[in-house]
């Protein structure tokens, strides 16, 4: 394959890829607001509210992780170039959201049952968030290699 075969499936890729995520975002955003906008009056218990509120607060947050997902294919689909400083920072925004996502329940949580009595909530966000680091020093070295096969051009 050659080079512009490459950076047009990059491209096409990238480009379908933000479009599956922007609905992504859009549907878990819409489940997120609808949950948090809920009508909590007629449930008396207030686990299930906490419970509710939880849920709503980890669809909102996924929800912004998938818009800046989106924004990473955006610039990859516009330049064909993944490994941008942009992108860098981006990921590394995404891995806090995902810390954010995996502290986030047990706080909502242990305000209720108590702090002692809780377990790690979010090990799954923990796990992804990990990846997202390790994935954006992955982009920071492609950056590297990319900035010096430049010069040698």
């Amino acid at each position: 394959m050659s080079r512009s075969n490459v950076e047009a499936k990059i491209k096409e890729s990238s480009l379908a890829i933000m479009i599956i995520s922007l609905i992504g975002a859009a549907l878990t955003a819409c489940a997120g607001f609808y949950q948090l906008l809920s009508d909590t009056e007629r449930i008396s218990d207030d686990y299930v509210k906490k419970m509710m509120l939880k849920t709503a607060l980890s669809n909102i947050i996924c929800s912004v992780i998938l818009i800046i997902a989106a924004a990473i294919f955006y610039r990859i689909a516009k330049n064909a170039r993944p490994f941008t400083n942009g992108n860098i920072t981006a990921i590394r925004i995404i891995a806090l959201l995902f810390l954010i996502n995996a502290v986030l329940p047990s706080i909502i949580v242990g305000m209720y049952l108590g702090f002692a009595k809780i377990s790690i909530i979010g090990s799954g966000s923990i796990f992804n968030a990990a990846l997202c680091f390790f994935f954006g020093e992955i982009l920071r070295y492609g950056n590297l290699l990319q900035t010096e096969s430049d010069e040698t051009l």
